[in-house]
Formats: C-alpha cells, sequence, structure tokens
C-alpha cells in the first residue's frame, strides 16, 4: 500500500526535551526546517541553532567580511521571527566544510554541552557538498555518542523520501516572513519561493485541512 512508502498523516509536533539544528550556511536552518523549530518554540521546547559557514563563496576577497556579517544577520533577524533566540556561528568557509575529525568533535562537543535528544541535520543526500558533510559529520557524531539520540534529515535542494512529515499549516505566514529575512540570496534565486512550492507539494498525500 501507497501509505506504507510514504507518510498519509501528518504528525502535529516532534517531541524532544532538547533540539539542536545544524545548518550549514546562514537560511538552511529556516528553509530546510523553520516550521519545526517554530513548533518546538511552541511546544516550550528549548531549541539551539549553530550556523556552520559564513556564506561567503564567490564573494570578492574584499567584500568577504561584509557578505559575511550581512548573511549573519539575516540569520539573526529570521530567529527573531522564529523567536528561538540567536543562532551560533561557526565561521567555517563556505563550500570548504568536509567530513574530518576536526569537525566530527566540534558536533560531539555541542551536543554534550546542550544535552539535545534530537538533532536537525541536512541530509547527505543533498547537492551542495557542505550539506553533505554536515550530514555525514551529525550522523558519525551521533554513533559516537552511544545513547538514543534521534537524528532528523531536513531537505532543501533535493527532496527527501521522507518518513515523517510535520503539518506547519498554521506556521506558514511566519515561515515565510523568516524566509523573506534573507534578502542577499533571494536575489539570486527565489529560494524563499521554492521552499514554498516543496512545502505545498508534500502535502500530496495528506488530508485536505493541510495546506
Amino acid at each position: 500500500m501507497e501509505n506504507l512508502l510514504i507518510p498519509y498523516e501528518a504528525a502535529l509536533s516532534i517531541p524532544c526535551a532538547r533540539a539542536l539544528v545544524f545548518a550549514p550556511h546562514p537560511d538552511d536552518e529556516v528553509f530546510g526546517c523553520g516550521g519545526t523549530i517554530m513548533r518546538h518554540v511552541q511546544h516550550n521546547t528549548p531549541v539551539h541553532v549553530i550556523i556552520v559557514s559564513d556564506g561567503t563563496y564567490g564573494v570578492s576577497a574584499e567584500a568577504e567580511n561584509d557578505h559575511a556579517i550581512q548573511r549573519q544577520n539575516e540569520s539573526i533577524a529570521a530567529a527573531q521571527k522564529l523567536g528561538y533566540g540567536i543562532p551560533a556561528f561557526w565561521h567555517y568557509p563556505d563550500r570548504q566544510i568536509s567530513y574530518s575529525e576536526k569537525l566530527i568533535q566540534h558536533i560531539l562537543a555541542s551536543i554534550r554541552e546542550i544535552d539535545a535528544d534530537l538533532v536537525y541535520a541536512p541530509s547527505v543526500l543533498e547537492m551542495h557538498p557542505d550539506h553533505r558533510a554536515l550530514g555525514m559529520a551529525v550522523s558519525e557524531a551521533v554513533r559516537r555518542i552511544g545513547k538514543l539520540i534521534r537524528v532528523a534529515f531536513y531537505e532543501v535542494g533535493v527532496p527527501l523520501h521522507p518518513n515523517l512529515l510535520l503539518d506547519i499549516s498554521d506556521l506558514v505566514t511566519r515561515k515565510s516572513a523568516a524566509m523573506a529575512c534573507f534578502s542577499s540570496q533571494n536575489a539570486k534565486q527565489r529560494y524563499d519561493q521554492h521552499i514554498a512550492a516543496l512545502n505545498r507539494y508534500r502535502t500530496y498525500t495528506l488530508p485536505e485541512q493541510v495546506s
């Protein structure tokens, strides 16, 4: 039956004690799981967000610092829309996130410090190499911890074969406002519209009230 291959119902929440979100670039935390973050906040669940790279790939050396600050400020503005606080920034060079012992140890330390029991990461099937490397490093870090911690992979550039869909119908306006904060990226390509379309498409197998 089809419902064994893809969810025919949407969850209303993803329960946990403390959630930790890893984003490869400033904006992935919103495009990939902004609605989920808001749902955790709604349930008074602490959410911590770590943005790994500075997001400066393709910018001239003279403009790098200003661009990094702009992208950081965009994520901070979006965080205010989502209501979780202020993200942490690791400032790894954009497009140079690599699957390495250094990154795994950095992730391990953060999971332990926050004592997270649910960790979000980009899917290892993503196109962007930073996304794939971060997803793999998070998976390895969680494996090494050796206790029950769930990993939730989110989609940005490549649709997943999902085993869980979350209903964010009542949050979509706020997610749109948060996505609009990333003017530097939406000016290059309407990522906000792409993600809105993907989120809408995910209702294909769901009841009519889930929009």
